[in-house]
Order: structure tokens, then C-alpha cells, then sequence
């Protein structure tokens, strides 16, 4: 699940005044963050929620771009078990109200993040949720008095600090995961990049990165574009195919058909890391790998720039992004957000494609601190 991103500034000092101090604090009001505390309200405990937009769930207020869920909202089993047809329900969260079922918000296999935003908004009645909190920093101190031996002391952007034993964090993966090349800044990110497929008429795009938000930005302007490429370092995986929710679905595979067919749209492999992309002056964009741009760099003194120089160049003339493009779009998933944890947690991200996430146990409890706990964010480590 995913939540809103939390940002650190380091000059905000400590200070010594507590607003309050709980059993449990929560990071995030969306379904991650909700759903721990309703668990934690049904069971009255001393919790909070801190949260730092005006509402629950406002991630979904912008994302996904393109407004359509993958979350698969089946209302149909043809069975009366309730825990078989929560199985099959993607989108409720788990609640005594039989009336905060997704299936009254919404009655599309693949519903709109609108419904989403409705949904969340009345599941949060009753909680105890702190709007308009943005944590900006937290640490943790030793405290013989805690049943626990420690407390966590989170620094907020009014500078007053609030502590609790057990920290539950749902802030989701956050920050746009962008690769650094030479050329990077004249891409365009998933999260700000025109949604209105009129924007694009006549237009040949670049995109880069092949998970959902990738097919569903192309799904979006394949009519309107002269072609489409997309590029990743690896071959697309499928969810059918993989079993796992998270990879490229159906719904949204659109130009994997049309590649598939021959049409002029295509799938490139390649290490994005080693990309390229030089502007020509004129607004075209041309790709090259990084190696032919040092090479040219050091090879020229004048300030011309002539791209078809900086091109591969084989005996089989085979390099498929030879024409320029109108637009590069960076659509590369998210990353969580490290910044707002003081050295003393010693959180630290996972490895190799895990990296984006925090390193945690097969609990979901961060590895140093056992009373750290991620919800709807995290991976386990092994």
C-alpha cells in the first residue's frame, strides 16, 4: 500500500517539549496506516496517526496517473464465506461495518482512485488522526522507564516533538525513483507528466522503465503518437506469468500487443544507467550510450552538436533507437523515503532490486529495532 512523502529538513533543532506521549504512533492515513489503527482503536489502545496532508488516503488523489486501479474489486463468488470472498475483494479494508465494503464505493472490476479517496475517507471516521503533521524527523533514545527500554521521539514541522514506544510506519514507497545519466534533465516524470493524450498528436516518445506506470502512460497516447519505445534492462514480466500482482497486467499491456503485431511501437533492453540523451537544439532528443558521448566529447573542441555522430555504428546498421524523440518519460516506480530517520535508527535499505525498501525481518519489524514496525511499505530480508 502506498501513502503520501514524507521530507526532512535538517536544520530543524530539537526540542525538549513532549505534545503528547503515546503507546503507539502511526506514520500515514492511508489503507496501510488506517487499517493498523483501526486494529489499534477497536482494541483501545493509546495510539495516533500523523498524517501530513488534510485527508486519509490523498495519495490516491493524484495517483495512479491515469485515475484506474489494478486492484481488482470482485463482488461475486458465487460463495457465502465472508473470508473467501474478502480473498477475493482487493480493495476492503477489514472492519466490523458491513457497510465499509469496497463493493458499495464502486461496482468496476477495476475501479476508479476517486472511489478509492471516498472509501478511505469514511473508513477513518472514529480514528484518531492527527491532519496537517508532518513528522519530520525521528530518533530514538534510551528509556529505563519503558516497558521496552526505548522510546521514539518524532519531530514535527512545528517543532514539537511527540514520543511512543512502538512506531508503526505506513508511509508507503514515496519518492520517484530516478536514474542519474548524462542528459536525465530533459526527461519528463510519471508524476508530473501530461495525462491529456492530446499533448503528445504526432509525437514520437521515449519511455523508460517497463512496469504498470510505463504500459499505462503508453496505453494512454498510443493513439495520438507517430511510435512508442520503451525501454528497460530487462524483458517485461508478466503477472500471469509471474504470479505476482505487482508485474505488468492485462489491462495495461496495450503496446505490448501492438509491438507484438509489428506496429511501429517497440520494446528495447538496455541498462538505463548507461543511457544517454542529447539535446539537438531544435527539441528532438537522441539516444546514445554514455560511451559515445565521452568519446565524442573528448574527440571534438567546437560547440556544434551533431547527434548522428554520437550514434552506435555497426556493420549491421541494427540500432533501433536511431530516430530522434519529442519526449523521454521516466517511469521507474517509486522508492521509500530514508531522510526523516535520525542515525540512531540505523535503518537501512534492503539489497539489490530490494533496495528501495527498508531492510526488515520476516515480521515486518525493522532488524535493529524490534518495536519499529513498517506496514505497507516494507520487505522482508533473509
Amino acid at each position: 500500500m502506498q501513502v503520501l512523502q514524507i521530507i526532512f529538513l535538517l536544520s530543524l533543532p530539537y526540542v525538549s517539549s513532549k505534545l503528547h506521549s503515546y503507546d503507539y504512533c502511526v506514520l500515514g492515513a492511508g489503507p496501510g496506516g488506517l487499517q493498523i489503527a483501526k486494529f489499534l482503536e477497536d482494541s483501545q489502545r493509546d495510539y495516533v496517526v500523523f498524517e501530513r496532508n488534510n485527508r486519509p488516503g490523498s495519495f490516491f488523489l493524484h495517483l495512479p496517473r491515469h485515475r484506474k486501479l489494478i486492484s481488482i474489486n470482485k463482488q461475486f463468488t458465487g460463495r457465502k464465506n465472508k473470508e473467501f470472498n474478502l480473498r477475493h475483494d482487493w480493495n476492503s479494508l477489514l472492519s466490523k461495518d458491513e457497510q465499509l465494503l469496497f463493493g458499495h464505493y464502486s461496482h468496476d472490476f477495476f475501479p476508479h482512485a476517486d472511489d478509492m479517496v471516498r472509501y478511505l475517507q469514511n473508513f477513518s471516521i472514529g480514528i484518531n488522526v492527527r491532519y496537517g503533521t508532518d513528522i519530520k524527523n525521528v530518533r530514538i533514545e534510551t528509556n529505563p522507564e519503558a516497558w521496552n527500554g526505548h522510546r521514539f521521539l518524532l519531530l514535527d514541522q512545528t517543532r514539537q516533538e511527540h514520543e511512543c514506544n512502538v512506531l508503526l510506519v505506513a508511509s508507503g514507497i514515496s519518492l520517484p525513483n530516478v536514474v542519474n545519466f548524462p542528459g536525465a534533465e530533459y526527461t519528463e516524470g510519471y508524476e508530473a507528466v501530461s495525462i491529456d493524450p492530446h499533448n503528445f498528436t504526432g509525437q514520437s516518445v521515449l519511455i523508460l522503465g517497463r512496469g504498470n506506470s510505463a504500459f499505462e502512460t503508453a496505453d494512454n497516447i498510443l493513439g495520438y503518437t507517430n511510435f512508442i519505445h520503451m525501454l528497460g534492462r530487462s524483458r517485461v514480466r508478466l503477472s500471469w506469468s509471474t504470479h505476482y500482482v505487482g508485474d505488468l497486467r492485462a489491462i495495461n499491456n496495450g503496446l505490448l500487443d501492438t509491438y507484438q503485431l509489428k506496429s511501429l511501437d517497440g520494446l528495447l533492453e538496455g541498462d538505463i544507467s548507461d543511457l544517454a540523451l542529447v539535446h539537438d537544439g531544435s527539441g528532438k532528443l537522441f539516444v546514445t550510450h554514455k560511451h559515445y558521448l565521452k568519446n565524442y566529447n573528448n574527440s571534438t573542441n567546437n560547440n556544434t552538436i551533431n547527434p548522428s555522430s554520437m550514434l552506435p555504428k555497426d556493420d549491421l546498421d541494427n540500432f533501433a533507437a536511431r530516430e530522434p524523440y519529442d519526449r523521454v518519460i521516466r517511469c521507474l516506480g517509486w522508492k521509500f523515503d530514508f531522510s526523516i530517520f535520525d542515525k540512531s535508527i540505523k535503518l537501512k535499505p534492503g539489497f539489490g532490486l530490494k533496495k528501495k525498501y527498508p531492510l526488515v525481518n520476516v515480521n515486518y519489524e525493522a532488524k535493529t529495532y524490534s518495536r519499529f514496525v513498517c506496514g505497507g511499505c516494507c520487505q522482508p530480508w533473509h
